[in-house]
């Protein structure tokens, strides 16, 4: 798995149920291909050579990704069921089309393993948004207990499961913004545990304007990304004399307050994503939910870190199964589908 945040690769190898994470591998992209990933996704145009390597680069990754992980694991390729290759998203327009690439053929044929690539044009083809996905998977591990899981990735997003039914959408801007924000102000990867946000203070003007974006009117089903969300959106937003601690601060808000609007009273909330370790919103998220309990899914026996990877495996065993994998009340799609291109070995 290769989220937004665009930090590197996320490989994870679980037993039958999906359910045990056995070993985990965290392989992180260099500091000149974080950067090229950055240019292909801001939006602008590209030569089709450089999608060509960027793809190859990503798959090339994903193969020391597999092989580190069996070799730490003792494992055998033979012994593995199949590779759920996310790929890396360069574009999502949900219901249009959304691209993730890491070409699949080349993985399969490096790593002598059956890959299952591709997921989100199935179920954008039946007319739904393509995201999230996830949903499944966290109902899969709730086992149908009314309970709300949100991932803190580079976009919030949200699963809720109650009397056996699901609903889940893409919430809006989580670690995006703030990465992205303390990148060009600070020159730092992220805010470690929030520190910096929590030395600012909220900018209630620029905290309104931001909620009143028409992304967040939106009904569901509903899916964004780093396309919408992301400096130019935010800078569209700014005056020019607002504090870059502040706008960091107001960030941190706007995530707790879109977050905490869609949180049922009463019910578990478990958290993950990278998100997770940002101890200042974790504690803003709790603030505006008193009556919720707040934990993170280690307490569903998968760790938060690698829930994202955890699922696709999950979706590569159901595709293999021939089994759907989207929820039409989420995606929006007209009908279940079996998600995924496969490459054999």
């Amino acid at each position: 798995m290769s989220g937004t945040s665009l930090d590197g690769v996320d490989a994870v190898l679980v037993d039958n149920s999906a359910t045990k994470i056995l070993s985990q591998v965290y392989l992180p992209y260099s500091q000149s291909f974080k950067e090229q990933l950055h240019k292909l996704t801001s939006g602008g145009a590209v030569y089709l050579e450089e999608l060509a390597r960027t793809d190859r680069k990503v798959a090339q990754y994903y193969c020391k990704a597999v092989q580190k992980l069996l070799k730490i694991s003792q494992c055998g390729a033979e012994e593995v069921l199949a590779i759920g290759a996310h790929g890396q998203t360069v574009y999502h327009h949900g219901g249009q089309y959304s691209m993730q690439i890491g070409n699949g053929a080349l993985i399969a044929e490096e790593t002598g393993i059956t890959v299952v690539c591709d997921f989100r044009m199935s179920d954008i083809a039946a007319q739904g948004q393509g995201a999230p996905l996830t949903p499944k998977y966290h109902q899969y591990l709730l086992q149908n207990k009314s309970a709300i899981v949100i991932n803190l990735g580079g976009i919030a997003n949200l699963t809720q499961v109650e009397d056996n039914q699901v609903l889940g959408f893409d919430i809006g801007p989580a670690n995006t913004l703030l990465d992205n924000w303390i990148k060009q102000n600070k020159a730092l990867e992220y805010d470690r545990d929030g520190v910096w946000s929590r030395s600012g203070f909220v900018d209630q003007k620029l905290l309104q304007k931001l909620l009143k974006d028409q992304y967040f009117e939106k009904e569901w089903p509903k899916s964004t990304g780093p396309e919408y969300f992301n400096l130019a959106w935010l800078e569209s937003y700014l005056e020019g004399s607002e504090t870059p601690q502040d706008v960091q601060r107001t960030l941190v808000e706007l995530t707790a307050i879109t977050i905490s609007k869609h949180i049922k009273k009463n019910i578990d909330v478990f958290l993950c994503g990278g998100g997770v370790h940002n101890l200042f919103l974790l504690e803003r998220i709790a603030c505006l939910n008193p009556n919720n309990r707040i934990t993170t899914t280690q307490e569903l026996g998968v760790s938060p870190d690698y829930i994202e990877a955890a699922a696709f495996a999950f979706f590569a065993r159901q595709t293999i199964e021939s089994k759907p994998s989207n929820i039409v009340t989420v995606s929006g799609a007209t009908k279940e589908k079996i998600l995924g291109a496969i490459y054999g070995a």
